[in-house]
């Protein structure tokens, strides 16, 4: 009986994941050391990936081959050409896409395969075929960070995202929608897809010319959407990290107006009104010019930023004045009077104050001689307790 090829597929991948030499190789190679380098691939859970499917591929005819790759390449070429220049070009250029990315993978870290991915993500994108160009050019930059096409891999990149985000404005999916017809947009998500990569470009290529671009439109598209503290973060991030950008203006005037928006009220944090108040100030001390420019709006914020502060510190006063304890009312009063005399609240503090004048501190105690039936804090004792001369230090 013939033997089935089976176990000899499945004994490499085991010998694979072993770190040990083949019992196919020759004597020779058997008598070798394994060196430090390869005995550490065994705690490294991508290596060991890597070695998995090269030794799978091998045993099915598809392992590394870079005579293989180019003749490959150079076919996907071909397509790719007679793509770009017939009238009907995506079959063309799809076959093309797939026949480049067979061609990388036929012989990895190889400047050929830098070439098939990038031509791979080129075809995919001259198709129409966005989620998969973008798929070709993320793991382009994955296995070369340093590519020699960063610059345009980067703007293919921004102009997917930023279709994306149009498509999604004029047909939005729902969380359950799923998409299995139209190659130009993901299966799902297609605003989470495109934030992510305007969030991608930034920090794949920081220091690349559309990284403060793709952070400004990330946040832009959070606050289209009504999701004003992620757009506060890329407004924030956007003023931190690129200080010389031509978008620092308009990061910092959006800046004031998403922090404005997702302020929820005096029964929510305030740390919204002091980020807010302090960037406006910064804003006219650091953009005189355009400052002038959005006067109205500057200024409107800033009242708004002070009567909402005003009526915190008021519902605070409220609050204790309510419970009797004058001494906590008259010190809140006393703050919307004196640091807040433009809004309409301090009127109201400083007559109130007045007619407070000197009424206790706290409220005297009810039923006291019950509360002297209960033990004071400073009566209780420990049950066991050490004396100090018998203390001993371990």
């Amino acid at each position: 009986m013939r033997m089935h090829p089976l176990p000899e597929i499945v004994l490499l991948i085991a010998v694979t994941l072993c770190g040990c030499a083949s019992p196919l190789a020759s004597s020779r190679d058997s008598g070798l050391a394994s060196s430090s380098s390869e005995s550490s691939s065994l705690f490294d859970p991508e290596q060991l990936t890597a070695q998995m499917k090269n030794t799978a591929k091998t045993a099915v005819g598809k392992g590394t081959n870079p005579d293989k790759a180019r003749e490959m390449y150079a076919e996907a070429e071909r397509q790719y050409r007679a793509g770009v220049e017939a009238d009907d070009r995506r079959s063309d250029l799809v076959a093309a896409a797939k026949g480049f990315r067979a061609a990388a993978d036929r012989w990895p870290d190889s400047a050929l395969e830098q070439d098939a991915l990038f031509l791979a993500g080129e075809a995919y994108f001259f198709a129409d075929y966005y989620p998969k160009a973008n798929e070709s050019y993320e793991l382009l930059l994955k296995k070369f960070p340093h590519t020699k096409y960063m610059d345009v891999v980067e703007s293919r990149r921004f102009a997917i995202a930023d279709y994306w985000l149009k498509l999604n404005d004029v047909q939005s999916q729902a969380f359950w929608e799923f998409n299995f017809f139209d190659n130009r947009r993901p299966m799902r998500d297609t605003f989470g897809h495109a934030v992510r990569v305007f969030d991608r470009i930034r920090i794949d290529d920081p220091t690349g010319r559309l990284a403060d671009d793709a952070t400004l439109a990330a946040g832009n598209a959070h606050f289209t959407a009504g999701r004003y503290l992620e757009a506060d973060n890329f407004y924030t991030d956007l003023r931190k990290t690129f200080p010389s950008s031509d978008h620092q203006f308009r990061a910092h005037l959006l800046g004031v107006k998403a922090k404005l928006l997702s302020y929820q009220g005096s029964d929510y944090s305030g740390i919204p009104l002091d980020e807010a108040e302090k960037l406006i100030k910064q804003i006219r001390r650091q953009f005189p010019r355009e400052s002038q420019e959005e006067k109205d709006f500057l200024t409107r914020a800033y009242a708004e930023v002070r009567f909402n502060k005003a009526q915190r510190e008021w519902n605070m006063a409220r609050y204790y004045d309510r419970r009797g304890e004058s001494g906590a009312a008259r010190f809140y009063y006393a703050v919307v009077a004196n640091d807040y005399a433009e809004t309409p609240f301090s009127r109201q503090a400083a007559d109130r104050l007045a007619e407070l004048g000197d009424a206790p501190a706290v409220p005297p105690q009810r039923l006291a001689w019950l509360v002297d039936m209960f033990p004071k804090e400073e009566d209780l004792r420990p049950l066991m307790a050490n004396s100090e001369t018998n203390t001993t230090l371990r």
